[in-house]
């Protein structure tokens, strides 16, 4: 009995795909395939998986990467750089007193200061640098070929570009040559951390923690 509904199964199946395939297929009025119009639908169902497939990896607000673009671009350039012998660095940033910016001015302002930050910083960038929204008003960069010193550089003209007299604090991390990738985030971030920590208060500068190596 099991063997026979299975079989039963099968061909309800192979019939449904028969008829989504006809129905899919384009008729030529003298009832032949219109292979011109397969073709327009093959480019455009195409197409469609390309843009569905940017939009996974990207921030709806600010179009920036997302953690998941992120991550698999952080992965090719440290793989890149293991190859190569190159530097890379990252580093995280967060914007002073956010919650009380979204306070005073609404979270419409506050969303659009986002906006506002990541276009500014993004013209400060090489077309080789990642910058993305890590999440709320933080904020990952990547930077292929560019050492700790040279990423202080980078984070320096970030500050000067920050909008709306708004001012972020940093901590940045050099890659060691071995670490895994969630080892120079973690320095990173613990980078962040102590700067935010130590200062007493942001006074409208941008300032900058360097992560020491492991």
């Amino acid at each position: 009995m099991t063997g026979r509904h299975e079989s039963e199964q099968e061909m309800h199946r192979d019939r449904a795909r028969r008829k989504w395939l006809h129905w899919l297929r384009p008729r030529r009025a003298d009832g032949g395939t219109d292979v011109a119009s397969l073709v327009r639908q093959n480019a455009a169902l195409t197409e469609q998986v390309r843009t569905l497939a940017r939009q996974a990896r990207t921030d709806p607000l600010t179009g920036l990467a997302n953690r998941r673009g992120w991550d698999e671009q952080l992965g090719r350039e440290l793989a890149r750089a293991e190859r190569s012998g190159s530097v890379l660095s990252v580093a995280l940033l967060d914007l002073d007193d956010f919650k009380s910016f979204n306070d005073l001015h609404g979270h419409q302002a506050g969303d659009r200061l986002l906006l506002e930050a990541a276009a500014a910083w993004r013209g400060q960038l090489r077309e080789i640098d990642v910058l993305c929204r890590w999440g709320g008003d933080e904020f990952a960069l990547l930077l292929p070929d560019c050492s700790g010193r040279d990423a202080h550089e980078v984070i320096a003209r970030l500050t000067r570009a920050t909008p709306s007299r708004q001012s972020c604090a940093a901590g940045v991390a050099a890659w060691d040559g071995h670490e895994t990738s969630h080892d120079l985030l973690r320095r990173a971030d613990t980078a962040l951390l102590e700067e935010k920590r130590n200062r007493p208060s942001s006074g409208g500068q941008t300032s900058v923690q360097a992560a020491g190596s492991r």
